[in-house]
């Protein structure tokens, strides 16, 4: 009868020493914490190469820029690619000939595929090239 009280005794100081997230068995050495990352903004440039420059020209699936020492770069338009304008998620129709834009791409080494297009300065516009009506049919 001894035997169990005695480990019972022994068993309740060694549990008495454990703490969860702090010393373990009467140890002073801290529990080591995972250090957490703040999520990344998904507006950021961040993402691959960064480009700046003004737009030449604006196809259905390619924009032409010139950047800053006046060659011309050709950015691949896909589905994926996002427009931005003061901080705010827009439509391509806000882009237009003579905007100042920076652009992050993808470089597969045939081709630079447009990821994010940041509308830096419009070229004096401040709405979309072209406002559709309800009907669909452009306004003049």
């Amino acid at each position: 009868m001894r035997k169990i009280i005695g480990g019972a005794v022994l068993g309740a100081l060694v549990l008495a020493g454990c703490q969860t997230g702090g010393a373990v068995a009467l140890r002073d050495t801290p529990v080591v914490q995972p250090q957490e990352q703040p999520a990344p903004n998904p507006s950021s440039l961040e993402r691959g190469f960064s480009l700046e420059g003004t737009v030449d020209q604006d196809y259905a699936d390619m924009l032409v820029l010139e950047d800053r020492w006046g060659e011309t770069r050709y950015l691949r338009i896909g589905s994926q690619t996002r427009y931005f304008q003061d901080g705010k998620q827009v439509s391509r129709e806000f882009l237009a000939p003579g905007s100042s834009v920076r652009a992050s791409y993808d470089n597969n080494n045939r081709e630079m595929n447009a990821r994010e297009i940041h509308i830096v300065g419009s070229g004096g516009l401040d709405a979309p090239v072209q406002l559709p009506t309800r009907s669909g049919a452009p306004i003049p």
